[in-house]
């Protein structure tokens, strides 16, 4: 019973290191899209949606209209976000605004923001099951997320939650497996020795 009660604590201790971590994995390449480079990559057509070219989260100009026979609205923590669609691009970009869409948008031409994989954006999965639901279509493997007008800027909140992050991270695997590790060494040592543990 008493090893039970160890397994289950080590699993609950591994189980807080690694939300932390996961934390700290989700701010990492945001701060690193921040300090990046502030001129955007010139997407003029499908063709320059190369995955070589686009490893990362990157700054992009999107030559494009948009198109809204798929748009819909998602709303999360009291945020309403409109998703759509560029031509010719279809489904290979969705694109999110925190912005109120007008009749006016649809004479827009260019289309500035923030691109990654749409698999690594969080919450892509809903999108992707609205999508399916709503519409019938699936999102394809290769298809890129855009965050319009999210321009690189560091953040301070930002920076202080990875400082945060990663000193909490730091603290949590000292406190749950070193520390616990070096006491019973010096205590098997000392048994070795004879003497009493310290």
């Amino acid at each position: 019973m008493r090893t039970l009660g160890r397994i289950i604590l080590t699993c609950l201790k591994a189980l807080c290191l690694g939300f932390v971590g996961w934390l700290l994995l989700v701010q990492i390449p945001e701060l690193c899209y921040d300090f990046g480079p502030k001129t955007p990559v010139m997407i003029e057509s499908p063709a320059d949606l190369a995955p070589e070219r686009l490893r990362s989260t990157t700054l992009v100009s999107i030559a494009a209209t948009p198109n809204f026979d798929k748009a819909f609205i998602y709303r999360r923590y009291g945020l309403s976000h409109t998703y759509f669609t560029l031509d010719p691009y279809g489904l290979r970009i969705v694109v999110r605004t925190y912005d109120k869409v007008t009749d006016e948008w649809r004479g827009l031409t260019r289309f500035v923001g923030k691109l990654r994989p749409f698999a690594r954006q969080p919450f892509s999965y809903h999108v992707r099951k609205i999508l399916k639901d709503r519409h019938a279509v699936e999102v394809p493997p290769d298809a890129f997320f855009l965050a319009l007008y999210d321009i690189p800027k560091p953040s301070g909140w930002q920076i202080g939650a990875v400082i945060f992050a990663s000193v909490l991270w730091l603290v949590m695997l000292y406190l749950f497996f070193i520390r616990p590790w070096r006491r019973r060494a010096r205590a098997k040592a000392a048994a070795t020795a004879g003497g009493p543990p310290r």
